[in-house]
This record gives structure tokens, C-alpha cells and sequence, in this order.
């Protein structure tokens, strides 16, 4: 039997009771083995399990592949996250060990500044801190708009391999009419399906661009001065001059019509089968 996690008092700081809420969090998914976690998320079983220990604030990977093991909200233990490292930072409670912002003088007890070529940098501007979260989001819901995308991609190709297979039954079939019918009407229903799942796939790849958009917009609001809106907004209209007509072809409508085009194609040769 693997040994027992060693107790956790959430009072004794924000790390204990960071960790304190993941070990909740694993109970809550059933208690998954480590190795079994590690396995799932290609993170190592120490650092899973060290992760909950309460000795160190994990790293932002190592919380993710935690997370995601026991089915956690990725984006609300993201702001946990921040919020216990800046806590951290803040108030000077991180050791070397956890963020080798500071080295402790055994003599005297003073503190003395990291070594300037330390690679870890110091985060004291709570603006920054924001920031940084508002740009994991808007990467998150940009990951997601193209996974939409990717898979509306690979339906297509269904749809179109489909097509040209059943196509080509009907073209060399020529002992059952209705064989060629049925396979063309199946051609037709895949067309219709094609067109539905690109209108749903474009309605979700919409929604996390339009996360996206506003996390960017709470972005230029907290830094006015890098002028990230007005940038966009004179890239965009630059971009409709020099592409005046392409500009106001939507590409979902092409995807769409695309597939209608099949489920037509399909119709039409199983009337033609069926009447001939």
C-alpha cells in the first residue's frame, strides 16, 4: 500500500492550503493513483504528488496536469494559482527553494537580493499579474477556436471522401438502379450532415473568438498605452482595403454551400436512379 500523505494545517499559509484544496480535489475525482495521473497528463508521478505535499508552490504545468487529472477546471485553478503566487511574492514568503527571488543569511537572519543573473524574475506589479492571466485566457480561447476549426477540417474531409466513394459506386454500378439510388441518397443525407456540423463547428470556433476578443479588450483597458485596439481596429481596415471583395466572403458560408452542394448533387442522382 503506498504511504499516507502526511497531514496539512490550510492555516499555516497559502501553499498548505493550496495543496490542501488539490488533495480535495483528487478525493473528489475518486482518488486516482499518482501513477495513474501521471500517465494520463505525461507529467511525472514526484511532481504530481509533490504538487500536494505543501512544501512548494508547484509550477503552473505541474497544477494544469493536476487539474486535469481529476477534472478540474483549468481556468479557475489558473486564478487560484496567480492569486497564491502573488501572495507569495508579495509578502516575501517564498524561500529560495520556491522561487530563488531571495537567499536567507544564516548569521543574522537578513535577506539579501537574488544574483543578478538569476533567471527567475520577481512579479510586484499587480497590473502585470493580471495581465499575464488575461493573456493565458486569451491564448486558451484562441487554442480552442482553432481545435473547432481542426476538426471542422477533418468532417470535411469525411464528407468529401464520402462523397467521392459513393460517387463512384453510382458511376460503375450499373446492375441495381437501387443500390445506386441508396448509396446516392446516402451521399445526399452526408452532404446535409456536412453542412450542419460545419454551421455548429463555426457557432463554437464564434464563441471562444469572442472570448477572445473581449479578454483582449480587458487587456488594452488595463494597458491604454500599448494602443492594442486601435492597432487592431487599423490592421483589420487595411487588410478590407487591400482584399475588397475577399474581405466580405464569410468562409463559413463557403463550408456551408459546399456541403449543400453535395447534398444536392447526392439528391439529384438518386431521382435520376430512381427514374431512369
Amino acid at each position: 500500500m503506498p504511504r499516507p500523505e502526511r497531514p496539512l494545517d490550510p492555516s499555516a499559509g497559502p501553499v498548505q492550503a493550496f495543496a490542501a484544496d488539490l488533495r480535495k480535489l483528487r478525493a473528489e475525482a475518486g482518488d486516482p493513483k499518482y501513477l495513474q495521473m501521471a500517465r494520463h497528463t505525461g507529467r511525472s508521478r514526484t511532481a504530481l504528488s509533490e504538487a500536494a505535499g505543501g512544501d512548494h508552490l508547484p509550477t503552473w504545468e505541474t497544477t494544469a496536469a493536476f487539474v486535469k487529472a481529476c477534472g478540474g477546471d483549468i481556468d479557475t485553478w489558473l486564478l487560484k494559482w496567480e492569486r497564491v503566487q502573488d501572495q507569495l511574492t508579495h509578502n516575501g514568503l517564498r524561500s529560495r527553494s520556491e522561487l530563488g527571488l531571495v537567499t536567507e543569511q544564516q548569521d543574522t537572519g537578513e535577506l539579501t537580493p537574488p544574483h543578478p543573473l538569476s533567471p527567475v524574475v520577481q512579479r510586484t506589479d499587480r497590473p502585470d499579474s493580471q495581465a499575464d492571466i488575461l493573456l493565458r485566457l486569451w491564448q486558451e480561447q484562441r487554442t480552442q477556436a482553432r481545435q473547432s476549426e481542426n476538426h471542422r477540417a477533418i468532417m470535411t474531409l469525411v464528407v468529401v471522401t464520402g462523397t467521392v466513394s459513393g460517387m463512384a459506386f453510382v458511376a460503375l454500378q450499373s446492375n441495381s438502379r437501387i443500390a445506386s439510388a441508396a448509396v446516392a441518397l446516402g451521399v445526399c443525407l452526408l452532404g446535409l450532415f456536412g453542412a450542419l456540423i460545419s454551421a455548429k463547428y463555426f457557432e463554437r470556433f464564434k464563441m471562444h473568438m469572442d472570448g477572445a476578443q473581449l479578454l483582449r479588450r480587458r487587456l488594452n483597458d488595463l494597458h491604454p498605452e500599448l494602443y492594442l485596439e486601435d492597432d487592431w481596429a487599423a490592421n483589420r481596415l487595411q487588410h478590407e482595403s487591400n482584399y475588397r471583395i475577399l474581405a466580405r466572403i464569410r468562409l463559413e458560408h463557403l463550408w456551408v454551400t459546399t456541403h449543400l452542394g453535395i447534398a444536392l448533387l447526392g439528391g439529384t442522382v438518386a431521382i435520376v436512379e430512381l427514374a431512369s
